[in-house]
């Protein structure tokens, strides 16, 4: 039986996604949304709505919260990794109001930059709200094909393959929806560069290349998504 192997497929979704913050700062103006994943008209299973509820609370924190730019960020898509680390240099972070704190220090800024700063904060907030989407709808399928497992043992051969192929169509189109993250790193770029042009202060920590991008997911399928930061 190939159950296994649609199991494998809705797994690969099952996303590691974590945002490491500080303690909640006072309101900011809301980072830009993020962008859409393709919706689901299915009602979501027990893990999908566990998973909702504890993603909603990451999303909170990460948007209230300092972002972390001194250890960077790793975007995982299909097993290509994007790695924005910058290891030995003093912990930064950016508010949600637009600072940027170098070892807790808050760097003197105008209010160009501090746009540029909040612009920059925005879409790694958007990437990663986007890789919590994707997750949730992972970690759905992975539970709907462990529950699944049984009735289709006892579906017959017919019923294996049925779910199988379900199993394998549902898992393709969560791995395409990873691959849609590519499509938001020159934004990312572009805004990195800018600030870096900009800011002396945060030039050391831009540490991404236009080689991420050309890479992205190239030739690497069936590995899921990850963004973590630091």
């Amino acid at each position: 039986m190939k159950t296994t192997h649609a199991l494998a497929a809705a797994l690969l979704a099952g996303l590691s996604l974590s945002a490491c913050s500080e303690p909640p700062a006072p309101p900011a103006p809301p980072a830009p949304p993020a962008p859409q994943v393709a919706a689901d008209a299915s009602p979501k299973g027990f893990i999908g709505r566990q998973v909702d509820k504890a993603l909603d609370e990451a999303r909170k924190e990460l948007r209230s919260g300092n972002i972390s730019i001194s250890d960077g960020f790793d975007i995982n898509i299909n097993g290509k990794e994007v790695h924005d680390g910058n290891s030995g240099l003093p912990k930064a972070e950016i508010t949600p109001q637009g600072d940027l704190l170098i070892e807790g220090r808050t760097v003197s800024v105008t209010p160009a930059q501090r746009q540029e700063l909040l612009a920059y904060r925005g879409r790694i907030i958007g990437i990663a709200e986007a890789g919590m989407a994707i997750g949730s709808k992972g970690a759905d399928l992975a539970g709907e094909a462990l529950g699944g497992v049984v009735g289709a043992i006892f579906g017959g051969k017919e019923g294996e393959q049925a779910f199988e192929q379900r199993m394998e169509a549902e898992g393709k189109k969560i791995e395409g929806e990873a691959m849609k993250l590519c499509a938001l790193l020159p934004a990312l770029l572009s805004s990195q560069q800018a600030l870096a042009a900009s800011l002396p202060e945060f030039k050391p920590y831009a540490r991404m290349t236009q080689s991420d991008i050309d890479d992205c997911g190239k030739d690497v399928k069936g590995k899921g998504v990850a963004v973590t930061s630091n």
